[in-house]
C-alpha cells in the first residue's frame, strides 16, 4: 500500500513538471516542444525528480513509523509491568472463529487456542461458569461478567493451586451492535485467598483459645475495662451473669493483684497471687458478681495488646486457678516425707531380710516363663546365678528330673497356683551328702492378673531330708512286725481257714474210729493241706510285704537270655504230659540292668498259672527288647476265663467258680504288685475255652545284646 501511495504521489509531481516546462517552452520557442530529443530530456529529468521525491518520502515514513514503533513498545513495556505488578494476564475470545488469545505481557507475543486447549488451565466446573458469562455477554444479557476461577491441580502438590478474580467484558461489537469479539483479563489472586484463609483461621483459632476450658481468658480495653471474658473465667470466680459482670464495667485495677500495674508501660508479665477472696469482699469489694470464697492461688500471663503503629490497644490476660495444684503439692511434699521415711524403713527391712539369707543359708530365685530363665541371688540386690532349663535340669539327679521338667512346665504355662517341690540335686555336702533343696514360689501377677513371672525360695533342706529318713526307717522298722501281723491276719480270714480245717479234721479222725487202712489218706490229706497252708502263708507273708513297701529292689546288670527259658521250665515243672512247651529265645546274649530275683517271681508264677489251667494243648513263653522295655509274652491254649473271670483276674484270693486248681489265688496279685513296683506293665487277654496270654512290659537299661542268627530252610 504504501509503494502505491508513492507512485501516485510522483505521477501526479511529475504531470505537474511537465507542464511548467510546456509553459516555458510556449513561451521561448513553440517549435522546440514537439522536437523529440528534447521530449526525451524532459522525460528522463521528470522521472528522475519523481525518483528522488519518491526516496524522500520514504525516508521520512520510515522514521515516523519507527518513532511510533518505538512509542508503542514503551506503552506495551509499561503495561507489562502495571499487568506483572497486578499480576493480571489478558487474553480474547473470537466469537466467531471460537479461539482464544492469550497476550503475553513479557515478550509480546500472541498465543491462539482451541477452547478444549484453553480450558486444560482451569478447573472443570470453573471453565464451565466462564462459558457461561461468555454467553450471557453474547446473549446481551450483559455487558461485564466478574467471577473467581481455580487453575487445575498442580501436579507437585507442594504448589497451592492459583485462584484467578477474572472480569469478561465486550472488546469490538459488528455494525449492529452484537459482540464479536470478548476481551478477558485475570489477576492472581491466590495469595490474597490464601491470607483470607489464614486471617479466617487465625481469628477461629483465636475464638477457640479464647473459649477453650483449659484456661481463664479475659480482655481489657485500652482504658482497663473489662470487655471480654470466657466461660472458664467465670466458671474460675463463680460468675453466674456474663452480660452483669460486663454491664459493670470491671477496671482492670480493681482486681487486688492488678491494681499496681501501669498499663501504657506494661511489658509481658506472668505472675502468680495468693488472694483471700473472702477477706477482700469483707474490707473493699469491687466486684460484687465474684461469688468464690476462701483463699485462691492464682497465676496469670498478661499481654499488652497494641496496633501496627505501637498504639497500646488492650491487655489479654490468661489465667487459671491453681489451688487444687498447691494444695497437692503441699499433700505430694508431705507424702514425700512419709515416702523416705517408708523408704528407710524398707531400707533397714532389705538389710534385715538379706542377713536372714545369709545366715540361713536361703537363696532367692525368680523364673521368667518369657525367657525361660531361673534367677538365683544371694540377696535382694545380687543375681548370684542365671540358669537356663537345660543348665537346671543338668544339676537335678536322673530320677527327679522329671519332677523338675514338670516344675518349669507348670511355670511355663503361667500356673498362678503356689508351687512347691524337693529336689535331689547333684551336688553334695562337706558330709558327702547328695544335696536337697526345696523351692517354695509364688506367681507374681500385673495389674490384669497375668503372671509376669514366679518369685520363690530356695532351701537347703539336706539335713531335714535325712533326718526324715531316718525317723522314717526307724518308724518303718518299728511298725514292721505290728503291720505284717495286721496284714496276716487280714489276709488269712480268706482262706486260711479251709486247709487248716481240713488239717484238724483229719488229725482228729486218727483219735475216732477208723479203719488201720485209711490213716495213709489221713496222712496224705494232712500233708497236702499242710503243704497248701504252708504255700499261703509265704504268699500273705511276700504280698504283705509288698503292701508295705518293704521289698528291696536290686538292679544289677543280668544277661536275661540266660536265664529266661530256666525260669519258664521252673514254673512249669509239673506240667500235664500232654501239654507242649515252646519258649521262644530270640537272642544269644542281652544285657539288661533288672532286679534278677522279682523278675523271676514274677516269670514263675505266670508259668505256674499257664500250667494249672491247661491240661492239654501248648504253653508257650517269648520275649523281645524294644525302645527301652523288656517285653514278655506267655500264653496257654488251657480253659481260658470268661468275661466276669477277666476282671477278677487279678482280685486276692480269687478262684475261678468250679475251679479245682491247688494255686493259692495269690500268685498273680503278687505278679501285679511287683511288677508295678518295677514301673512296669501287665495285660491279660483270655477267652473261655480259648486259652489266656499275659503281656508285661518292664523298663529297664540295654548294654549289650547279639540276636541269633536266623535259619533258612
Amino acid at each position: 500500500m504504501r509503494i502505491g501511495n508513492y507512485s501516485s504521489r510522483a505521477i501526479v509531481t511529475g504531470i505537474l513538471m511537465m507542464g511548467t516546462l510546456a509553459a516555458q517552452a510556449q513561451q521561448e520557442n513553440m517549435e522546440t516542444i514537439v522536437d523529440f530529443h528534447h521530449i526525451m530530456a524532459y522525460l528522463v529529468a521528470t522521472f528522475l525528480i519523481s525518483v528522488f521525491v519518491m526516496f524522500f518520502y520514504n525516508r521520512l515514513i520510515y522514521f515516523r513509523e519507527k518513532d511510533v514503533t518505538k512509542e508503542a513498545e514503551r506503552l506495551i513495556a509499561q503495561l507489562s509491568l502495571v499487568m506483572d505488578a497486578n499480576k493480571t494476564q489478558t487474553w480474547a475470545y473470537d466469537l466467531e472463529k471460537d479461539f482464544y488469545t492469550v497476550f503475553s505481557g513479557k515478550d509480546n507475543k500472541e498465543t491462539t487456542y482451541m477452547p478444549i486447549d484453553f480450558s486444560q488451565a482451569y478447573d472443570r466446573e470453573d471453565f464451565y461458569s466462564l462459558q457461561k458469562a461468555i454467553n450471557s455477554i453474547k446473549d446481551g444479557k450483559s455487558s461485564l461478567e466478574m467471577l473467581v476461577m481455580k487453575s487445575v491441580a498442580p501436579k507437585d502438590a507442594t504448589e497451592p493451586q492459583r485462584i484467578y478474580e477474572v472480569s469478561v467484558s465486550i472488546l469490538r461489537q459488528d455494525w449492529r451492535g452484537r459482540p464479536t469479539a470478548l476481551l478477558g483479563t485475570q489477576r492472581d489472586i491466590t495469595k490474597e485467598q490464601l491470607r483470607a484463609e489464614n486471617t479466617k483461621k487465625l481469628m477461629l483459632r483465636y475464638h477457640t483459645v479464647f473459649e477453650s476450658s483449659l484456661v481463664d481468658m479475659v480482655f481489657y480495653d485500652q482504658n482497663g475495662i473489662l470487655t471480654e471474658v470466657n466461660n472458664k473465667a467465670l466458671e474460675t470466680f463463680g460468675v453466674e451473669d456474663r452480660q452483669a459482670l460486663i454491664d459493670h464495667k470491671v477496671n482492670i485495677k480493681d482486681i487486688p493483684s492488678y491494681r499496681e500495674l501501669d498499663l501504657q508501660a506494661l511489658e509481658p508479665t506472668h505472675f502468680s497471687s495468693i488472694t483471700d477472696v473472702t477477706q477482700v469482699k469483707q474490707t473493699d469489694e469491687r466486684v460484687p458478681q465474684i461469688h468464690v470464697e476462701g483463699k485462691m492461688y492464682y497465676e496469670a500471663s498478661l499481654g499488652p495488646i497494641r496496633d501496627k503503629d505501637d498504639n497500646f490497644v488492650g491487655v489479654i490476660v490468661a489465667g487459671r486457678d491453681i489451688t487444687d495444684m498447691v494444695e497437692s503439692n503441699h499433700h505430694q511434699k508431705e507424702a514425700a516425707l512419709l515416702l523416705e521415711k517408708r523408704t528407710n524403713d524398707i531400707q533397714q527391712y532389705i538389710q534385715n531380710i538379706n542377713y536372714s539369707l545369709k545366715v540361713s543359708n536361703v537363696r532367692l530365685v525368680n523364673y521368667y516363663p518369657d525367657r525361660h530363665e531361673l534367677e538365683v541371688m544371694s540377696d535382694l540386690s545380687h543375681t548370684q546365678y542365671c540358669l537356663t532349663q537345660l543348665r537346671v535340669i543338668t544339676l537335678i539327679q536322673q530320677e527327679d528330673r522329671r519332677k523338675a521338667k514338670r516344675l518349669m512346665i507348670q511355670m511355663d504355662h503361667r500356673h498362678k497356683e503356689a508351687l512347691s517341690e524337693t529336689l535331689r540335686t547333684i551336688f553334695r555336702d562337706k558330709q558327702g551328702r547328695e544335696v536337697y533343696l526345696n523351692f517354695r514360689i509364688m506367681p507374681v501377677l500385673d495389674n490384669n492378673g497375668e503372671v509376669t513371672h514366679y518369685l520363690g525360695m530356695c532351701r537347703d533342706v539336706t539335713e531335714m531330708t535325712y533326718t526324715e529318713r531316718r525317723l522314717q526307717v526307724e518308724t518303718a522298722k518299728a511298725q514292721e512286725e505290728e503291720q505284717l501281723k495286721n496284714t496276716f491276719l487280714l489276709n488269712m480270714s480268706y482262706e486260711l481257714r479251709t486247709p487248716l480245717n481240713a488239717v484238724i479234721g483229719f488229725a482228729e479222725l486218727f483219735g475216732a474210729e477208723h479203719n488201720e487202712e485209711d490213716e495213709p489218706i489221713f496222712a496224705e490229706e494232712i500233708k497236702k493241706n499242710t503243704n497248701t497252708l504252708l504255700k499261703l502263708i509265704n504268699d500273705i507273708l511276700f504280698l504283705s510285704r509288698l503292701d508295705a513297701h518293704m521289698i528291696e529292689f536290686n538292679y544289677q546288670e543280668t544277661d536275661f537270655a540266660m536265664l529266661f527259658e530256666g525260669w519258664c521250665y521252673m514254673g512249669w515243672s509239673n506240667l500235664s504230659p500232654d501239654v507242649k512247651v515252646v519258649v521262644e529265645n530270640p537272642y544269644n546274649s542281652l544285657l539288661v540292668t533288672i532286679d534278677q530275683q522279682n523278675l523271676s517271681t514274677v516269670i514263675q508264677k505266670l508259668c505256674v498259672y499257664t500250667g494249672q489251667n491247661t491240661q492239654e494243648g501248648t504253653v508257650r513263653a517269648k520275649y523281645e527288647y524294644r525302645h527301652g522295655e523288656l517285653m514278655i509274652t506267655i500264653e496257654d491254649t488251657g480253659k481260658g476265663l470268661d468275661a466276669d473271670g477277666l476282671k477278677k483276674a487279678f482280685d486276692r484270693f480269687a478262684h475261678e467258680e468250679g475251679s479245682e486248681d491247688s494255686g493259692t489265688g495269690l500268685g498273680l496279685p503278687i505278679v501285679r504288685e511287683l511288677i508295678e513296683q518295677m514301673n512296669g506293665t501287665i495285660e491279660l487277654q483270655s477267652e473261655r475255652g480259648k486259652g489266656s496270654t499275659f503281656f508285661v512290659s518292664i523298663p529297664c537299661e540295654m548294654s549289650t545284646l547279639e540276636k541269633k542268627a536266623e535259619i533258612t530252610v
